[in-house]
């Protein structure tokens, strides 16, 4: 994963004057267009304009992403090669623009988008210059800036239904992380494309982001009642001190309910139950304890990670990670192979032996 090259907080604060006659100095966007300028990240339209409402394209959007990842470095403006018969078929194929090819391709070797983000088109806009919707832009720059995801997922946006579930954790790791944010009547609007001034905040957003990617806790963590199902396949209720949250499960994670491999359907359940329901950010497995049980397992890795250590313990055909830190009481030597009984109440390590 490439790492972000950080412009200076004087750099960010410079604001120069506006050279846009569609953006006034008073309007909202005025400073984050002004550093998108001065940074060499966004441009207007030759004529004057920045066009801070027009809708950016997926390959606008890339474009701005390769260049905040290569920021301060020759690599900025990309060095004329030849194309491959391979990447060539892959650029024709996702309709791409030729002069956005070289921006383009850095994102697929790298995993940041895939051939399957460009097969929207229509008879009159190419799949390069179709918008690009907010949920999607969510994970683009979770990819891009290598931000930790996490399998359990707490959004209360009023819209929240209406994103898609595969993109949920990548819209809760732009909101940890601060990039992207719900609208004054708290929706995401996940399926509305992102205009140009917005795209300048974001990517403001994005240069002064913390290089590690991680928010400031470990974990995600609920302590409450068990309610009702919610919409789709992975998703539920929970009475957290008298306020009742949705929470959602990444489609793709494993559930460990007591020491035991489970599925959602056994976690509902519970319902009445007051419980600890975790998950470490960065892993895919949420741990639910209904109270704290020991535990056999495998220790599959140990990593050092300053005030605590993720131990990653293997529970029948799952691998969790587990929080070990001062409070946690071990009496054996930690390290991979060994077998352990251990106590949790969740994704925090009690007692290992």
């Amino acid at each position: 994963m490439k790492k972000i090259v950080r412009i200076t907080a004087v750099l960010l604060s410079f604001l120069m004057l506006a050279s846009f006659t569609d953006v006034a100095s008073d309007h909202w966007s005025y400073p984050y267009v002004s550093n998108a300028e001065k940074v060499g990240l966004m441009i207007g339209d030759g004529d004057g304009n920045f066009r801070p409402k027009d809708l950016t394209t997926k390959e606008e959007v890339a474009t701005i992403i390769y260049r905040i990842l290569n920021y301060g470095t020759p690599n900025m403006v990309p060095k004329e090669r030849e194309y491959t018969d391979e990447e060539k078929a892959l650029l024709e194929r996702c309709q791409i623009s030729d002069w956005a090819w070289p921006y383009l391709l850095d994102g697929f070797a790298s995993g940041f988008w895939t051939e399957a983000d460009f097969s929207k088109r229509t008879d009159t806009v190419t799949a390069g210059k179709q918008p690009l919707d907010r949920e999607k832009l969510a994970q683009w720059l979770v990819n891009a800036e290598g931000i930790k995801t996490s399998p359990l997922i707490v959004l209360e946006y009023a819209d929240v239904n209406s994103a898609d579930p595969a993109l949920m954790t990548y819209i809760d790791a732009c909101r940890r992380s601060g990039l992207m944010i719900g609208d004054d009547v708290n929706a995401f609007n996940p399926k509305n494309g992102v205009n140009r001034a917005e795209v300048a905040v974001i990517l403001t957003r994005a240069l002064k982001y913390t290089e590690d990617g991680s928010a400031a806790s470990a974990k995600v963590g609920l302590y409450g009642t068990i309610g009702d199902a919610g919409s789709g396949n992975t998703s539920f209720y929970m009475t957290v001190s008298g306020a009742k949250k949705p929470v959602f499960i990444d489609p793709s994670a494993g559930i460990i309910i007591d020491g035991a491999v489970k599925t959602l359907a056994d976690l509902l359940k519970l319902k009445g139950k007051t419980v600890n329901v975790s998950a470490v950010i960065g892993g895919n497995v949420v741990v639910v304890q209904t109270k704290p049980v020991a535990v056999s397992g495998e220790v599959t890795g140990v990593k050092d990670c300053g005030t605590y250590k993720l131990v990653s313990i293997k529970t029948g055909d799952i691998t969790a990670e587990y929080i070990y830190d001062q409070n946690t009481h071990c009496t054996v030597d930690l390290q991979k192979g060994i077998s352990i009984n251990f106590i949790s109440d969740g994704t925090d390590l009690l007692e290992i032996n």
